[in-house]
């Protein structure tokens, strides 16, 4: 079999190679700009691929119990802090929408309780103490229970579970219902009223 180096290979050969070399050597090229577009997509799925490699159970799959509510986050940054308070605060804003959603779905059972749209005057009250609610709601009572922080390329990628005792989440709605004396007098005589009450004090004392 004919063998031959780069000394013996004939000119053609050597100057492909010459050509292709210095059409990658060179920034701006098309041929350049093409490839380096081509290594930063597949930097990127790369990164997709660990991040979901890297997921932790409780992330996709929130513990649940009638005690709790719970929220996930999750960051990325050059440094570890600000990677977990980032992740922090993503999870903090889901816990937010989370409490507000509860307790909205709380004053709709009031509304029911009570008559529902039958009183137009009580409804009108509880949909202005809801709207208030929500822009007021305080997540400062969560704490964090779990905690994972994964090296991602260059950074840190943190996650974070947060937890919320539902008690705490009831009685914001009870300070923000006793604000408004329409609804003060009529929800004190229901029901549901009487069990967020009882509710409020089994948490208290479990505390």
């Amino acid at each position: 079999m004919y063998k031959f180096d780069t000394l013996t290979r004939p000119l053609p050969f050597l100057l492909a190679g010459i050509l292709i070399a210095g059409c990658a050597a060179q920034p701006g090229t098309p041929a350049a700009v093409y490839q380096e577009q081509k290594e930063k997509e597949e930097a990127k799925v790369d990164a997709v691929e660990e991040t979901v490699d890297e997921l932790p159970s409780w992330f996709l799959n929130l513990p649940t119990d009638e005690h709790s509510v719970y929220a996930a986050g999750t960051a990325t940054s050059p440094d570890l802090q600000l990677a977990m308070d980032k992740g922090t605060l993503n999870a903090k804003r889901t816990l937010a929408d989370r409490i507000n959603g509860l307790l909205s779905s709380k004053m709709k059972e009031f509304v029911t309780e009570i008559g529902g749209g039958e009183d137009t005057e009580v409804v009108t009250e509880v949909e202005r103490v809801t709207t208030n609610l929500i822009t007021e709601v305080n997540v400062a009572g969560y704490s964090q229970v779990e905690a994972k922080v994964v090296p991602q390329g260059k950074q840190y990628r943190a996650y974070v579970l947060l937890q919320y005792p539902v008690g705490k989440a009831n009685r914001i709605l009870l300070e923000q219902v006793k604000k408004s004396k329409i609804l003060q007098g009529r929800l004190r005589a229901s029901k549901a009223f009487q069990e967020l009450e009882d509710e409020i004090k089994r948490a208290r004392k479990s505390n």
